[in-house]
């Protein structure tokens, strides 16, 4: 038996139906579409159990082989195909059962597969399955399923939110999110764990509001003993109080708490220039303006007399976010042929503190605690199907 989201998709479409496939997008809040390939020029997918293929253009069935490869692709004629089945268009993979599963590359998926043809004889895959059990195949990507289960929860509550606040992010792609760091990692069914399934399934359906609504919120690895005000990093006015920082000493065991990264002179200039400052050489680099949480506004740039102001988060995303940690910059230092930056905390350091909340919850904080220490005065709320 298909979970109830999932059968609002598989009855999307009556068998009579003529509409051409543009019209085949999201139907619930309840489903989320995760864009697996966009603009291939094939894929190939394998049938873990049942399943059925729906061609959305004539509302055609056609059974598929349990175990068989089948490609979809347009021919030079420009007619689609999947496996040996002509299609008209678009087609949806329904398994007739809750363990049937696609496989694609290397990864199995949950839920129904929708293969859409696209300009230039192009392939988009998009994964189609309820907001819970997409969520089992995000939380152990992003947290550790060894750390202490009340952790896991509060990232759960927060991937929930996350996910409600982006629905049709990629829209003009033909779905939600994406699966990968410009949404949240999703790697389907061989990514899932018990441990992160529980926090899922006790966490069931809460998410974060303030106000009446659902809080735009945010996580990180690390946020360095201060998390940062949404505006500060990316700009804008009127932060809500969820949203504007908080102290935390909680993460101070984090590998990441303290670091130190080493760019040569080449290398900043080349990130500058990259970005259109038009800089011949490097005299000064230093830090500028800081909030009142102690991260960095901005860096001042100096070339003889001309001296540019950066925001330090676009300077840190130039240089690369994983050598240059954060914005928490608190020392740079010149060296002989490049400066040493000296900072705190990973990530861009709004919201949820990751090393956090594993602290809290080892100290015996239920996840609630810690999202009220994270998001002061948001409340967790059950969500409305």
């Amino acid at each position: 038996m298909l979970p109830r989201a999932l059968l609002a998709l598989a009855f999307l479409r009556g068998p009579a139906s003529a509409q051409p496939p543009a019209v085949v997008e999201r139907v619930s809040d309840s489903i989320i579409q995760v864009g697996l390939a966009n603009r291939a020029r094939s894929v190939v997918l394998r049938m873990e159990g049942s399943f059925h293929a729906v061609d959305l253009h004539n509302g055609e069935r056609h059974p598929l082989k349990r175990g068989e490869l089948y490609e979809f692709h347009s021919d030079k004629s420009g007619r689609i195909h999947f496996g040996d089945i002509p299609l008209s268009g678009a087609v949806r993979l329904l398994p007739d059962g809750h363990e049937d599963y696609v496989k694609l590359g290397d990864k199995r998926y949950r839920g129904n597969m929708l293969l859409k043809p696209g300009d230039g004889g192009t392939v988009t895959v998009v994964n189609e399955l309820g907001l819970e059990e997409y969520l089992y195949g995000v939380l152990a990507k992003e947290m550790s399923p060894d750390w202490p289960l009340e952790a896991l929860k509060a990232q759960a509550v927060v991937a929930r939110t996350w996910a409600l606040n982006n629905l049709g992010k990629y829209s003009e792609l033909g779905y939600d999110l994406t699966d990968d760091v410009r949404s949240q990692i999703y790697s389907g069914l061989d990514a899932e764990a018990e441990r992160a399934q529980q926090a899922v399934r006790a966490t069931a359906g809460q998410v974060l509001s303030y106000k009446g609504k659902l809080l735009t919120v945010f996580f990180h690895a690390c946020c360095g003993g201060h998390t940062a005000p949404a505006a500060a990093v990316w700009g804008g006015i009127g932060t809500p109080k969820p949203l504007r920082g908080v102290k935390d000493k909680h993460c101070a065991r984090s590998p990441h708490y303290k670091w130190s990264a080493y760019f040569a002179n080449d290398d900043i200039l080349g990130a500058l220039n990259d970005h259109g400052l038009d800089f011949e050489r490097l005299d000064a680099l230093r830090p500028g303006k800081r909030d009142a949480s102690g991260w960095l506004k901005d860096i001042r740039v100096r070339c003889g007399r001309k001296t540019r102001t950066v925001k330090a988060n676009d300077l840190r995303t130039w240089l690369g976010p994983t050598e240059l940690k954060s914005a928490q910059i608190w020392r740079i230092i010149r060296r002989k042929k490049g400066y040493e930056f000296v900072g705190r905390g990973y990530g861009h350091g709004v919201g949820l503190c990751q090393w956090g909340a594993y602290a809290q919850a080892e100290q015996g904080r239920s996840y609630r605690k810690i999202l009220a220490h994270y998001f002061p005065g948001a409340t967790i709320v059950k969500r409305d199907e």
